[in-house]
């Protein structure tokens, strides 16, 4: 048996053990080592995997991932994302459709703070949807606005997708970060029209919101204003080369925690449930690099890349062909994988030929993230339908329905990030 036939059996494997519900770390983990097992013999895998776990792990540029997870905690706990919204609401005032708008704007601005797809929808979905509701929005509306917003927070910088995409592939996390600023605010401004249009077009789904006095506006700004500092603050560091992606995380969460601290809105239990979630999540992320390391150790070890790679490079087909083919790949697993393992499962695998290829590594990395928002709302493993379903209450496939538009809106985001890549790749170029 060649070995680049024996990496595609381990793949088989691979999605045999996820099927039968083997998280994803232990599975990629369990085919990476008795795959080396049988490559390079039982004493050698086992120095080598060692060795392997501690690397993928010992780094300290890693410290980005829980800075900026508890940089999001703070945000949320901290009760910043209802500023946010009272303060899009009192400016916006009296338009229709405004309330959807507002939804998407303040899950844009809080994806700033978050990183996180999940967190977003869970904390939008408990602020937005009542409001909603009670403004009479249609609820397939408003609960496709809660989702769409949501499903922001894992493309808009601090990305928790985009960093560990960084981390596999080596690509650097500042130029992934800074290129996935401009195609999120092209993902909100997408999402703002077909909320505009739809209140346009049908009235009554989208009921006219209340107006505020310039005396509300004005006091509105002093409740933000921390968080725009922040926000401004960790990425204009990042961007002008003053601070280290590591670093400006850093910052970030401190400010974070002072703004807080200085409002009166966190007290010890929210800080204790902040570092809580924060080592939870970080413990599980470390568990899928060091999965990812290992069975990343096995593909390169049976040639398997190499010769994917070089047949790729060796076909008499269009490079857009292939492309497309890996979006398409993308789409089906991302109905049965989570969207973070979909990123570390195939970002060894299809990276390399994609660099091979000539396409830009930043552009393929945003791409990848939303590809992998798509995946977030596509059944049966929609991670942010489900979590809409336990914020919200309404049955599962109302929630499924509801996501029809943003799924709309997100493969617009596609094509145009597909035919226009410099929407991606200007903004790094330019530091």
């Amino acid at each position: 048996m060649s070995e680049p036939f024996l990496a595609l059996i381990g793949i088989f494997f691979l999605f045999i053990l996820l099927s039968m519900g083997v998280p994803v770390a232990f599975s990629m983990f369990l085919v990476g080592f008795f795959g080396l097992v049988i490559i390079q013999g039982f004493e050698i895998t086992l120095a080598l995997v060692g060795s392997t776990a501690y690397h993928a792990i010992a780094n300290w540029l890693y410290i980005v991932i829980p800075m900026f997870v508890l940089m999001g905690e703070f945000a949320g706990e901290s009760g910043i994302v209802k500023d946010i919204f009272t303060f899009f609401r009192t400016w916006l005032g009296k338009t229709r459709g405004s309330l959807g708008t507002i939804t998407i704007l303040t899950s844009a601005l809080f994806s700033f703070a978050t990183g996180s797809s999940l967190a977003a929808t869970a904390v939008i979905g408990k602020l937005a949807l009542p409001e909603l509701l009670k403004s009479n929005y249609e609820e397939k509306l408003s609960l496709g606005c809660v989702v769409a917003g949501g499903t922001l927070g894992n493309l808009i910088p601090p990305s928790i997708g985009l960093i560990l995409f960084g981390i596999v592939t080596e690509v650097p996390i500042r130029d992934l970060l800074i290129g996935g600023i401009l195609p999120g605010m092209l993902a909100a401004l997408l999402f703002v029209l077909w909320i505009v249009a739809t209140a346009v077009f049908n009235p009554d789904a989208a009921p006219v919101s209340i107006r505020s006095s310039w005396r509300e506006k004005l006091m509105s700004l002093r409740k933000v204003w921390g968080m725009l500092l922040v926000i401004g603050t960790v990425f204009f560091t990042i961007y002008a080369g003053i601070a280290t992606v590591t670093e400006a995380a850093t910052v970030g969460c401190f400010m974070t925690f002072l703004i807080a601290l200085l409002s009166r809105k966190l007290s010890l239990r929210k800080v204790q449930h902040s570092l809580i979630s924060t080592g939870l999540l970080t413990g599980m992320i470390f568990l899928l690099l060091i999965g990812v390391t290992v069975f990343s150790r096995f593909l390169n070890f049976s040639g398997f890349t190499r010769e994917l790679v070089r047949f790729a490079a060796g076909a008499s087909i269009s490079p857009w062909f292939i492309v497309i083919a890996i979006y398409l790949a993308f789409i089906f697993l991302g109905c049965i994988v989570d969207p973070v393992s979909l990123i570390l499962l195939t970002a060894p695998i299809v990276f390399p030929i994609i660099v091979k290829l000539g396409f830009d590594p930043v552009w393929f990395g945003v791409m990848s993230i939303v590809m992998m928002q798509i995946g977030f709302i596509t059944p049966p493993v929609g991670m942010c339908v489900y979590v809409l379903q336990g914020v919200s209450g309404a049955p599962l496939e109302k929630c499924f329905a509801s996501a029809i538009y943003p799924l709309v809106m997100w493969f617009i985001l596609v094509i145009l990030l597909t035919v226009f890549p410099s929407i991606v790749t200007w903004l790094p170029r330019t530091m």
